[in-house]
């Protein structure tokens, strides 16, 4: 216990007023240790407050950026309980702009109170008391019916309770991180085993298939190399798939290592474009420079044009996909553009966000993170990538990276 609010607990003459005070603040201690949501916080505190401070009213506030919202209130008449204010006109939010305490004796002779909202009220006086001074993010109110100028001892014992809620509310969004954190994990673990189950079951088949032909009496060599080739292809979407999910551990780590050489963004945009154009996907149509030369992480740059294209073939609708490659002053520029369904305006906000998606993943799959890891990429390289879209009528995606490193 700090020496002044201990002093103030067992002034002489007040022994059993203060037993219980310290009665209070623990009782009040140990309900925000062990609160579980905002609620519980509110409750403890406005009850705390008012038997410290034998007030007629007490209200706890929240700050909510430009706002403060009187979560909850404990007092002889209605105040403002869930109403919300711009913290510039009402005594809380000054309490925790300025940082500090405010007494007021007189709230008509403040110019601080916004005196039209108080004349229905019973309030006559008040304290108010920020919630973590350092940055506030609550603050505790008192209200008297009369007048009265809270005192030292009554503001120490507001701010001792002040702590304990700070300390509970720092609590709370702890616990809210983490269980974010867990749902955005889980979340993931699900679509990552459905999206690498679902190549391990095609590939199991067409191994079967190969198996089959391969023993059987009249066996065609053909058959068997057309099986071979899908496994093959199998293969390296599952392969691509695990690449995602380890680019993705790595950049959420904040660990981008590049590996520079002189890499052909027109050619590596020809080889990605004729992997993803056979006759099971849309027309690709690529125009492009005979050279882009810049000096790039070549398996990286490589993925993130693989990314930009194949999310053209999965929401291009069937459409011809148009891509255009060139150098323009002193940037290499990759243009990709689709005639597919296109983005809703609110999600083209998030769209690079790790696991955003613009449409829902049952419809089209995916982990949502092809976008995000493509402008980690290209952001890596000193580059940019932004895209234009409009709901049917498909989306353009450009991006610029650097020619010199």
């Amino acid at each position: 216990m700090k020496p002044a609010l201990e002093s103030t607990l067992r002034r002489p003459g007040a022994e059993g007023a203060s037993a219980d005070r310290v009665e209070v603040l623990l009782r009040a201690a140990l309900e925000l240790a062990a609160a579980h949501d905002l609620g519980e916080i509110a409750d403890a505190v406005r009850r705390a407050a008012r038997e410290l401070t034998g007030a007629d009213g007490v209200t706890f506030v929240l700050r909510e950026g430009p706002l403060v919202h009187y979560v909850d209130e404990d007092a002889i008449a209605p105040l403002w309980k869930g109403m919300r204010f711009p913290a510039t006109m009402c005594i809380s939010g000054w309490a925790m702009l300025n940082r500090q305490a405010v007494v007021v004796e007189d709230v008509f002779a403040d110019d601080r109170i916004p005196h039209d909202v108080y004349r229905p009220t019973f309030v006559k006086s008040l304290a108010m008391v920020p919630v973590r001074p350092e940055d506030p993010v609550a603050a505790i109110g008192a209200y008297w019916a009369h007048h009265h100028r809270a005192t030292p001892d009554e503001l120490r014992l507001v701010s001792a309770l002040a702590g304990y809620a700070a300390v509970a509310l720092e609590n709370l969004r702890l616990v809210s991180d983490l269980r974010e954190a867990v749902a955005a994990r889980d979340t993931f673990l699900a679509i990552a085993a459905h999206e690498l189950r679902t190549p391990l079951a095609a590939l199991a088949l067409q191994v079967g298939m190969a198996e089959r032909r391969v023993s059987a009496p009249d066996a065609q060599l053909d058959g068997v190399r057309g099986a071979l080739d899908r496994i093959s292809r199998t293969v390296k979407r599952l392969g691509g798939l695990i690449e995602h999910l380890l680019d993705a551990s790595m950049v959420g780590q904040h660990r981008i290592p590049l590996h520079r050489k002189e890499v052909d963004l027109a050619a590596t945009v020809r080889d990605a474009a004729e992997a993803l154009g056979d006759p099971a996907h849309a027309d690709i149509r690529v125009e492009a420079a005979s050279a882009v030369v810049g000096r790039w992480d070549a398996e990286r740059i490589e993925r993130a044009v693989y990314n930009l294209l194949a999310n053209a073939v999965k929401f291009g609708s069937g459409r011809p996909i148009e891509i255009a490659v060139a150098a323009v002053n002193g940037m290499a520029q990759l243009t990709v553009h689709d005639r597919g369904i296109g983005i809703p305006p609110e999600a083209q906000a998030r769209i690079f966000d790790r696991f955003a998606r613009a449409v829902p993943t049952a419809n089209y799959g995916g982990f949502g993170l092809g976008l995000w890891l493509t402008r980690q990429t290209v952001e890596a390289h000193g580059g940019t990538i932004a895209v234009a879209s409009a709901p049917g009528e498909g989306a353009t995606f450009t991006v610029r990276l650097p020619l010199a490193a």
